[in-house]
């Protein structure tokens, strides 16, 4: 395992009604303890005349990406992670055998002569949170048309994986699991163009072998969005806002990056699309009361935030977020994911067609966690 000779410390505060992050970012679907990394017999099939296959990875300083990222290396693999000009620091990839490119994610040209050695393309980079509701198509379906179109030239490369979001089939809203062949009805302009890469992906599909991965709610290790569950549940207390009983379809970070490896150099997956889970449906109250016990507080006490308050609030900070040099994550859009009753869906195909399944159970996996955030003083 390769780990990461500086972690970054969240700074330490008090969930406020304004950090309704709480909500916003269990349900933002589309950031090491108990890596779970694949059998060490890919990197020898990768190998070629004593030559080690060469991966390159987006968003690979990110929450998803440098659990992936360490997994490849773990297997092996020569890893570059391309990262935008702006990045000032590795992040989680301090410490790491793998090497940092600084380059424009929507410019084809300079995207070509880094990918032309690539054997495999892991994209995994993307845009949750924005200032301008124009950044989302920017940051979602323009870079992955850019890396697709600049991938086009390269010989080598054997396949693509895109990285979706269960946001871009949209929330169930009678409680049945969405699967592959659901129509895609997303709720918010995110999960829109994370629709529009899909389509974009396939628009490639006679020049580029890929596959596309749809993830609801992932948590685990250095996630700093479904920490603040972990926060406000310390302190005997959780909003509730929408309805009173929501479902979640959820995945450990570790799961998920094993099977976005596996998926990717699996034979049997190009082309196709799928839902990667684990196969119960989590209830919000189920996921609050594991919290509870696993940091041994009493019961937290369930408060409900009226739609209206939650809207107008998000129109307030929306404004004020054109101003501001950080997106702020509560706007109109994330309004409207949250307040939808069911981010479920049914990942039985991955399972049935590459043998794909999670080994880390959700009492498992928020127990560790814990003991991560612990570790690292983030609670």
């Amino acid at each position: 395992m390769v780990t990461p000779k500086k972690c970054v410390r969240a700074p330490p505060h008090f969930p406020s009604f304004l950090h309704l992050k709480t909500f916003l970012n269990i349900l933002d679907k589309g950031s090491k303890v108990n890596s779970q990394y694949s059998s060490p017999s890919h990197s020898l099939f990768l190998q070629r005349g004593g030559t080690i296959a060469t991966v390159t990875v987006t968003g690979g300083t990110g929450f998803v990406g440098s659990h992936v990222v360490e997994q490849l290396l773990g297997q092996g693999f020569k890893v570059q992670c391309l990262v935008r000009p702006s990045r000032s620091n590795p992040g989680w990839l301090e410490g790491t055998a793998a090497e940092i490119i600084k380059v424009d994610l929507t410019s084809i040209e300079a995207l070509k002569p880094v990918l032309r050695d690539s054997e495999y393309i892991f994209h995994i980079a993307g845009t949750t949170k924005v200032r301008r509701k124009e950044e989302y198509y920017t940051g979602n379906v323009l870079t992955t048309r850019a890396i697709l179109a600049a991938a086009r030239e390269n010989s080598k490369l054997k396949k693509i994986c895109h990285i979706s979001s269960l946001s871009a089939v949209g929330p169930s809203l009678d409680g049945s699991s969405p699967d592959e062949t659901t129509p895609c009805k997303p709720v918010s302009l995110y999960g829109q163009t994370k629709y529009e890469a899909e389509q974009v992906v396939a628009s490639f599909a006679d020049d580029i072998p890929s596959v596309i991965l749809r993830p609801p709610t992932v948590y685990g290790p250095r996630d700093t969005d479904v920490l603040e569950m972990y926060q406000w549940t310390s302190r005997g207390i959780m909003p509730i806002i929408g309805k009173e009983e929501k479902t979640l379809s959820m995945i450990h970070v570790s799961d998920l990056a094993r099977g976005i490896i596996e998926a990717t150099l699996s034979n049997k997956s190009t082309g196709k699309t799928y839902f990667i889970a684990n196969e119960p449906i989590y209830t919000y109250s189920r996921i609050v009361k594991l919290l509870t016990e696993i940091q041994h507080k009493k019961k937290a006490l369930m408060v409900k935030f009226p739609d209206f308050g939650v809207k107008a609030l998000a129109a307030v900070t929306e404004i004020g977020s054109k101003f501001a040099s950080r997106p702020n994550i509560l706007n109109s859009d994330k309004v409207n994911e949250i307040l939808q009753p069911h981010w479920i869906c049914d990942p039985r195909k991955i399972k049935e067609e590459l043998g794909f399944v999670t080994n880390i159970s959700l009492e498992e996996g928020l127990r560790t966690t814990f003991e991560w955030y612990k570790a690292h003083k983030w609670l």
